[in-house]
């Protein structure tokens, strides 16, 4: 096959020929490094998704005003909805949270605890179930928090809440203590940093709340319907109700995420292009070295096509075989990736990922066969497109002025 036999350059036009096959390991390396960075941030989608949504709501409703006080009517609405697995209450303020010399603010959250399921399968040390018993000013924190605040379990952690109290010398903030019955670990730091649960009826005392609450968290069997129930819930409620599902609570940081993904696959895309810019610069020197066999094969009857198509099938095997070992190649290294940058944070004793800045410490890569597929197609169509000016070139060489001086 010509085209075969035109990539194995002879001796003296060897340089040609390595900077011809370079081109496609350029093409190789672009596509692995695409296949890689879609994977870590895909995987970075998903885990963050599957953190954030273990300790948060699928649709959440809150009243027109910060409290809702007549919520009970609202949670048998929401309850009557077949697609809907469990609802509750919440009650969210922010306090200052204080054990001896070391203070921080957090969000204290004030839950049922008979119908809380996600934070019981976080705990890390103490029992959930200790809030349902005895004296309801007991606490779970997290992990975090806990270690920033030097408290453990059986610990007490003072709690100021901003709802001002009489005192003999005034209006003061509202202080209380609490017990730590247990420390969870959701593995998403915004929570394990800044997040107390306590009973409902614990917060509510001590921001003089009565029985009032923030508003009614839904939990869905399958959270990709949210979006639908969230019009559905909204439509059977009260005028006022507000209905936010989770993609509407979390949009500006996973639509950051997705502008980044889609940036960064841009941003490398340009090694794909440059290797490809490359294959047109190489090809076309082949069409130099080649002009006299070329000729040849013009006065022998080739024909404009057939000799394109020579130059075509140059451009196609390169490109192919680039994108396909690049393929295979980043879909190895994206299967590989955490446990091989665990090996190389264990020998290098640096920590590559830091949970308190990227919220994991892991790098969770999940291969999207969808963008799998998307980088080899537009790797080939862009390397066979390239190929089009030196096939042109080549079949447009005149056979006269080639010869003319052989």
């Amino acid at each position: 096959m010509l085209a075969a036999r035109y990539l194995r350059s002879r001796r003296e036009e060897r340089f040609v020929s390595l900077i011809s096959w370079s081109s496609g390991i350029g093409v190789a390396i672009g596509v692995a490094a695409l296949i890689v960075v879609l994977s870590v941030m895909y995987g970075f989608d998903v885990e963050l998704k599957n953190r954030i949504l273990g300790f948060s709501s699928h649709v959440e409703i809150q009243g027109p005003d910060d409290t809702l006080a007549d919520w009970q009517p609202w949670l048998h609405t929401v309850e009557e909805n077949p697609s809907v697995q469990r609802a509750a209450p919440y009650l969210s303020v922010p306090v200052m949270a204080a054990h001896g010399s070391r203070a921080t603010g957090v969000m204290l959250k004030g839950v049922d605890a008979t119908r809380e399921k996600d934070v019981a399968s976080h705990m890390v040390a103490g029992d959930f179930q200790a809030l349902l018993n005895g004296s309801p000013f007991k606490v779970v924190l997290g992990k975090d928090l806990a270690r920033k605040l030097g408290v453990d379990v059986g610990d007490q952690l003072n709690l100021v809440s901003p709802a001002a109290g009489v005192t003999p010398s005034g209006m003061a903030p509202r202080m209380r203590a609490f017990e730590v019955a247990g420390i969870f670990q959701s593995g998403f730091y915004e929570y394990d940093i800044g997040l107390v649960i306590a009973p409902m009826r614990a917060v509510q005392l001590l921001n003089r709340l009565g029985d009032r609450v923030t508003g009614i968290e839904v939990h869905l069997a399958d959270r990709n319907e949210a979006a639908r129930v969230g019009r559905e819930l909204a439509m059977a409620l009260p005028p006022g109700a507000w209905v936010r599902d989770w993609m509407q609570q979390h949009h500006s940081f996973f639509q950051a995420l997705r502008m980044e993904r889609l940036v960064m696959g841009v941003i490398l895309s340009l090694i794909v292009l440059v290797a490809v810019f490359n294959m047109v610069a190489s090809l076309v020197m082949v069409v130099m070295e080649r002009r006299k066999e070329i000729a040849i094969l013009k006065t022998i009857g080739a024909t404009h096509a057939s000799v394109m198509r020579i130059f075509l099938m140059m451009g196609a095997m390169l490109t192919t075989a680039g994108t396909l070992a690049g393929a295979l190649f980043g879909l190895l290294l994206a299967w590989k990736l955490d446990p091989l940058l665990a090996w190389a944070q264990k020998v290098s004793g640096i920590t590559i990922l830091s949970g308190d800045v990227y919220y994991i410490d892991h790098v969770p890569s999940i291969i999207d066969a969808s963008a799998v597929f998307t980088v080899i197609l537009v790797s080939l169509c862009m390397g066979l497109l390239a190929t089009c000016y030196p096939a042109w070139r080549a079949a447009s060489v005149p056979p006269a002025d080639a010869l003319r001086y052989e």
